[in-house]
C-alpha cells in the first residue's frame, strides 16, 4: 500500500545536532525579523504570500501574520532563547483595527475573512489572546467571550471553528481559574459533541466539515477530526468521569477505523466517506493532513489499557521519518517543523531519546531548507504557521526537548 508520496519528501541531510547551529538560526531570524519590520507596512508579504482573498500590503492574524510574529518573538523571549528587542505592543493594538479595514477595502478578503472574525487562527480570537497575555483587562477578557461564544458549534477545525476557541477558553481557565472559562468551555463542548456523528459504514464517529465548498469528513489537523479533539483530549478533566471515557472512547475507535497501515508504518488520509470533491486528495506527510498532524493533536491521549494507542503513533513516526522531511518550506503547517514536532511528542511520550534525537535531525536539515528559501528570494518568510518564526520556536523547542506545539499546547 502506497501511504505517501515520496516526490513531495526530500533526502534527509547527514548534518547531527547541533546546538550551537540552532542558536546562530535563531539569532539570525529573530535579526532579520526586527530589520524587516516597518511600522505602517509591518513585515513584507513573501511571494508565497500573495493571493486575491489576502491583502495585498501585510497580514495580521496569528496563522500568518503579524500577530504570530509577535507570539513567537515573545515566544522566545521567555524562553530565554533571545535578548529583548523592539517592543511591538503598540502594533498588536492595532491590528484588529488594520484587519477589519483590510475587510473592508477588499472585495475578495471581505469575501474569504468578512464571516470569519472571531475565528481563532485567521481571524481576531487569537490577536485578542495575544493582547490579553501582554496586557490583561477585563475589557479584552469579555471580547475574548464574546469571540468564543461566537464559534459555539462550529465542527470547522482549529483555524475556523469551535475547536480553536475553545483552546482560547482553555487558556483563559488555566490563567485565571475563573468558572465563566470552565462553563463557556463545557457550553462548547456539548454543542460539538452533538454534532458528532457515528457513520455506519466507517464504523466510527466523525464530523462532516463544510469548507472552502467542499462538504466532507475530514480527518486532519487544521480543519479535521485531529483538530476537533485536542481541546477535547486536552480539556477532559473538566468533563463529567462518564463523558471523558466516551469521549476517549470515540477518539479511540475513530483514529483506529480511519488508519491505513503497511509494514510497520501508519498514515492517514485528507478524508473519509463520501465527499463533494471532484477529485481525491493524496496521502500527505505534515502537520495540517497526515501522520505528524495526527500525533500532534493525540500525543496527550492517555495510557489506558481499554483503549491502546501508543504503537500506532509510534507507527505513525516512522513513517514520518521514512518519508524525510517535506519538500516545502520548513514549516509548522505543512514542513519539516511541523514533521519534527511529531517526534518531540513521542520522545515526550515514550522517553525514548531516539525520537529526540530524530526531531533535532529534522531541526538541521530545516535550517538549511530555510537557508535555500531565503537565498532564492531574497527575503524570509514573516510567519509563525507558515515560515521562518515557526522554524525559530521549533528550533528552540529542540534545544529544551520541549513538545509543546505553538498556539495549541503553549501561548
Amino acid at each position: 500500500m502506497l501511504l505517501y508520496d515520496r516526490e513531495r519528501h526530500e533526502k534527509l541531510s547527514d548534518e547531527r545536532w547541533d546546538e550551537g547551529r540552532a542558536r546562530a538560526a535563531i539569532e539570525r531570524i529573530v535579526a532579520d525579523t526586527h530589520r524587516g519590520f516597518d511600522e505602517k507596512k509591518l513585515w513584507p508579504l513573501h511571494p508565497f504570500d500573495r493571493s486575491p482573498e489576502r491583502p495585498p500590503d501585510s497580514l495580521k492574524p496569528i496563522y500568518y501574520g503579524a500577530a504570530g510574529v509577535i507570539w513567537a518573538l515573545n515566544y522566545l523571549g521567555e524562553a530565554n532563547a533571545i535578548t529583548p528587542g523592539r517592543d511591538y505592543l503598540p502594533t498588536l493594538r492595532e491590528l484588529i483595527a488594520r484587519h477589519r479595514d483590510d475587510i473592508r477595502k477588499y472585495e475578495d478578503v471581505r469575501k474569504y475573512m468578512g464571516g470569519e472574525l472571531s475565528s481563532y487562527l485567521l481571524g481576531e480570537t487569537g490577536i485578542l489572546l495575544l493582547r490579553w497575555k501582554l496586557e490583561p483587562s477585563e475589557d479584552l477578557a469579555r471580547q475574548l467571550y464574546a469571540a468564543i461564544e461566537a464559534r459555539i458549534g462550529d465542527p470547522r477545525g482549529l483555524a475556523w471553528g469551535a475547536a480553536g476557541t475553545m483552546l482560547v477558553a482553555l487558556f483563559m481557565h488555566e490563567q485565571t481559574g475563573e468558572s465563566r472559562w470552565k462553563d463557556l468551555f463545557l457550553r462548547n463542548f456539548e454543542a460539538l459533541w452533538d454534532r458528532w456523528e457515528y457513520v455506519d459504514e466507517l464504523r466510527c464517529h466523525l464530523w462532516t466539515h463544510d469548507l472552502y465548498g467542499v462538504t466532507e469528513k475530514r480527518l486532519g489537523a487544521i480543519h479535521g477530526f485531529a483538530a476537533n479533539v485536542v481541546p477535547l483530549i486536552r480539556g477532559r478533566h473538566l468533563l463529567p468521569r462518564d463523558r471523558q471515557d466516551e469521549m476517549l472512547r470515540r477518539v479511540h475507535e475513530t483514529i483506529l477505523a480511519t488508519a491505513l497501515s503497511d509494514g510497520g508504518y501508519t498514515n492517514w488520509p485528507n478524508n473519509v466517506g463520501p465527499a463533494t470533491r471532484s477529485k481525491a486528495l493524496r496521502l500527505v506527510v505534515q502537520h495540517c493532513n497526515g501522520a505528524p498532524g495526527v500525533i500532534n493533536c493525540l500525543a496527550e491521549f492517555p495510557e489506558d489499557p481499554r483503549w491502546p494507542i501508543k504503537a500506532l503513533l509510534q507507527a505513525g513516526g516512522e513513517l514520518i521519518w521514512d518519508a524525510g522531511p517535506p519538500t516545502k518550506f520548513p514549516s509548522l503547517c505543512h514542513g519539516a517543523a511541523g514533521s519534527g514536532y511529531a517526534f518531540l511528542k513521542l520522545y515526550a511520550r515514550t522517553h525514548d531519546d531516539n525520537w529526540l534525537d530524530r526531531a533535532r535531525r529534522f531541526a538541521m536539515h530545516a535550517i538549511d531548507q530555510a537557508d535555500g528559501w531565503l537565498e532564492k528570494y531574497g527575503q524570509r518568510k514573516y510567519s509563525l504557521w507558515t515560515g521562518d518564526l515557526g522554524l525559530a520556536v521549533y528550533l528552540r523547542d529542540c534545544i529544551d526537548a520541549n513538545a509543546q506545539f505553538p498556539t495549541i499546547d503553549a501561548f
